[in-house]
């Protein structure tokens, strides 16, 4: 199976974005779960919030990891911490799991990719679509990218590769529009994008260094450096933010 770059770069984070652990914890106790709480971690990656929110929340989360390599890893790593009775891991898509499975008290989605649904990318109807799958009182978790001011062209075009996204108000407007109560709305600060950024740049670069002639070297090596010319060039005009929303 070839190697990625966001297998390699995601391997180190406890939140694949710039985004403290910490922080994440902070702002899902503001759901108020009760013990046992449904909760779904959508795009778990290595599971490493999956885990935080089972053991600190003391909740049930079923964690949805479309990408192979990841999904195995994360079974692996919820194995070897012994929550396997905790954490059930999924490989599939968000949509599928969310039609499957009864409402959640929780969804997590931060930093995912068409979360709701392929094709689904308006925030408003992303908002609405997962609220249908919330229990009455139940909350949405919300990590993603904003626009601090209209970006260029160029890079709004590379950056919504991948999704769509707009302003820190009009992320709390759509969701208002979902019929979705804004509990919290926090922008990452500096801190957090360094931590982010140089866990990723320092995991690619070992990996590089001591696999240098990988078959897969040379595009990890490509993607690491789109990656940061994005983000340098990128760093004026975006932000990071999580909110929490609440159905009522």
């Amino acid at each position: 199976m070839r190697v990625a770059f966001h297998h390699i770069a995601y391997q180190p984070l406890a939140v694949c974005n710039a985004l403290s652990i910490d922080r994440l914890e902070a702002t899902a106790r503001q759901a108020g779960l009760a013990p046992g709480a449904a909760v779904m971690d959508i795009g778990c990656a290595y599971g490493a919030v999956s885990m935080h929110l089972a053991r600190a929340l003391d909740a049930r989360v079923t964690a949805v990891e479309l990408d192979p390599v990841m999904a195995e890893g994360a079974e692996a790593r919820v194995r070897a911490a012994d929550l396997s009775a905790r954490i059930n891991v999924r490989r599939e898509t968000s949509a599928a799991a969310l039609a499957a499975l009864p409402p959640f008290d929780l969804i997590v989605a931060i930093g995912s990719t068409e979360p709701a649904g392929k094709g689904l990318r308006d925030p408003a109807a992303v908002f609405a679509a997962l609220s249908r799958r919330l229990t009455p009182g139940g909350a949405l978790l919300w990590g993603d990218l904003f626009w601090k001011e209209e970006p260029p062209a160029p890079l709004r075009q590379l950056v919504e590769t991948g999704g769509y996204y707009v302003g820190h108000d009009a992320w709390q407007a759509a969701a208002r529009d979902a019929g979705l109560e804004v509990v919290s709305a926090e922008i990452s600060d500096d801190a957090e994008w360094a931590t982010y950024r140089t866990a990723m740049e320092t995991a690619v670069a070992d990996w590089l260094d001591a696999y240098p002639d990988h078959a897969d070297a040379p595009s990890v090596a490509a993607t690491a450096h789109r990656i940061k010319m994005m983000l340098d060039f990128g760093a004026p005009f975006l932000g990071f933010s999580l909110y929490l929303f609440r159905k009522g």
